[in-house]
């Protein structure tokens, strides 16, 4: 949870207009662990992958340095949103746009890794999606995988890697590795024990989840609608079979008396 303290967007809100230290801090953060969604949607703006990471390194450094902080107005109260906007609006200025291309090696305010966001970037569904929908899916699912990077560190700390590895496809809705009836056989315990092992798991991650999207928004009352939006995103056309976590099975729901 340090590091949620850390990367939180209603402290940037707060500190903004001060211009404080940690608010600045806090921004650098977020910017570091959402940069990928608007490099997506510069390439699928049609830039070519250099000129695309020339683009978010200027547009981070350009939304750190000139403070554009100050600007977000209420509508723009979450940070996907303020992101989402500004990333349109600075596209649109040619001349950020030449000044983006002719920095070259210049300052790095944020640490992108190329090479790693055209493997991502080609893994893109194909289909006509517009730059918004693509930057919407690429934050949803981002933000799943950060969820789902504490819970494997949670699972691997008190049972080890494997165990999470097993259990991650019921998780996700992706193939699991192995049926409830092996990973029960392998352990020496009963299959409802194993889907009840997966039932709590799925809490964790909504939790989880909800963690990571309320360090997004300014308003915690929002966090149930930004969920939402997440799950409809990754459930929608290119969003794969992720879903979040699942419902729990009849059986799970009798095992906790739900």
């Amino acid at each position: 949870m340090a590091r949620m303290g850390t990367t939180n967007w209603s402290l940037v809100l707060r500190a903004g207009a001060d211009d404080s230290s940690i608010a600045r801090a806090a921004l650098g953060g977020l910017c570091e662990a959402y940069w990928y969604p608007v490099y997506a949607m510069v390439r699928r703006y049609g830039h070519d992958p250099t000129n695309a990471e020339d683009l978010t390194q200027a547009y981070f450094t350009r939304f750190l340095e000139k403070s554009w902080i100050k600007e977000v107005s209420p509508e723009h109260g979450r940070f996907r949103s303020f992101l989402l906007v500004s990333v349109r609006n600075f596209l649109n200025n040619e001349t950020d746009r030449e000044r983006a291309l002719k920095r070259g090696g210049g300052q790095r305010t944020v640490e992108l890794d190329g090479v790693d966001a055209e493997k991502r970037y080609a893994m893109e569904p194909v289909e006509s999606s517009t730059p918004e929908t693509l930057f919407e899916r690429a934050w949803a699912e981002h933000v799943l995988a950060r969820a789902l990077e504490r819970l494997q560190a949670d699972v691997t700390e008190k049972e080890g890697a494997e165990r999470f590895a097993q259990l991650k496809g019921h998780l996700t809705g992706d193939q699991p590795a192995r049926t409830y009836r092996e990973l029960a056989e392998d352990r020496g315990v009963g299959e409802s024990a194993e889907r009840v092992a997966v039932h709590r798991l799925r809490k964790r991650l909504g939790v989880l989840l909800r963690e990571e999207i309320a360090a997004t928004v300014a308003d915690p009352a929002d966090v149930g609608e930004e969920l939402r939006h997440l799950l409809t995103v990754l459930g929608g056309p290119g969003g794969g079979d992720i879903e979040g976590p699942p419902p729990a099975s009849a059986e799970e729901r009798d095992s906790h008396g739900e």
